[in-house]
């Protein structure tokens, strides 16, 4: 068994930097926010970042700096350091008694580390009252107290929690870092590893949930069968799918799906099949390309971005889709 516990953060190389010097200089903020796309690895940095505020040997300038190797980037790689704590959203929302244990515990000293840390996962689920509560912690925060917030739509969040956060704004991967965390995580052939980084759109939790769940493998097979039978729906049936769908925790990850899948589609039609992504359903994309006419299906590409931008802006999901679903290309 390795003795190297660094928990290992692909890409993100800017925001890595930047806290790494933080670390080196005694400089960290309180209270920080790591915003972007879901399964681009923001809670993953968050990890590695609450691993190195523990470490005992903090130094060099791999990662953020922690040694691999003392107890305390054991504890935290495994997910027991008593100095750490995760808190999730319950079910749909976090609920205001998760902020308020964490507002009790960020005021108590630090078992064993320098400091107490706090990772906050889709903060944007926390609802007025919950979001409030947690306040005047970030007002007056203890000096032995670190926050991580992080969150998917920072928009949707209070104006006053961001002021007092510093905000890091997370973007997709390249496709080559994607393809080299691939390789060298699972040992994923080149031409796989290239067609996963495509399919997760820069995603690096999507491509490794991809690799290594065939569950989700089956899902999203199951939702691009799906996605092609609402072209035969009566609008009727369009607004029930729409009813459904607005529901799913991942709208946005099938929405992204919709985008690769439609492009397949554009690209076979202009004759570009070596740049195809869903290279296992070219029967169905080909099939498409000839039934189908390219500005139907630009429209509805124009569509689904739009639809994604409004939904990272909170607007009412059902209508949203039941408006996305109904100008979806027709056929019998």
């Amino acid at each position: 068994m390795t003795d190297d516990f660094r928990i290992r953060v692909y890409g993100h190389a800017w925001a890595q930097d930047l806290l790494r010097r933080a670390l080196q200089h005694g400089a960290t903020r309180h209270a920080y926010l790591f915003a972007g796309p879901e399964h681009i690895g923001k809670t993953t940095l968050a990890r590695a970042f609450a691993q190195a505020l523990t470490c005992e040997n903090l130094a060099g300038e791999d990662g953020l700096g922690a040694c691999g190797r003392c107890r305390s980037c054991r504890l935290a790689a495994e997910g027991m350091h008593p100095d750490h704590r995760l808190f999730a959203p319950a079910g749909n929302q976090l609920r205001i008694d998760q902020i308020r244990e964490v507002v009790r515990e960020a005021a108590l000293s630090p078992v064993e580390s320098r400091y107490k840390v706090f990772i906050i996962t889709e903060f944007e689920r926390a609802n007025v009252n919950a979001a409030n509560a947690l306040l005047k912690t970030l007002e007056e925060p203890s000096a032995t107290t670190r926050i991580i917030l992080v969150s998917h739509q920072p928009s949707g969040l209070l104006d006053t929690i961001i002021s007092r956060c510093q905000l890091l704004r997370m973007r997709p991967l390249p496709e080559s870092e994607v393809v080299r965390a691939l390789q060298e995580r699972l040992g994923l052939e080149e031409p796989d590893a290239r067609r996963l980084a495509r399919l997760s759109n820069g995603r690096i939790g999507r491509a490794f949930s991809l690799a290594e769940d065939p569950e989700s493998w089956q899902s999203y097979n199951q939702r691009i069968q799906e996605m092609q039978a609402i072209l035969a729906y009566s609008p009727a049936q369009r607004i029930a799918y729409a009813q459904a769908l607005e529901k799913h925790k991942q709208l946005e990850i099938i929405l992204q799906e919709w985008l690769l899948w439609w492009r397949d589609v554009l690209v076979i039609q202009n004759r570009g099949q070596a740049l195809i992504v869903n290279q296992d359903h070219l029967d169905a994309l080909t099939d498409l390309a000839r039934s189908i006419p390219g500005p139907q299906i630009r429209r509805f590409v124009d569509a689904i971005m739009t639809t994604a931008a409004y939904l990272r802006k909170n607007v009412n999901r059902q209508l949203a889709m039941e408006a996305l679903l109904l100008k979806a290309p027709h056929r019998e």
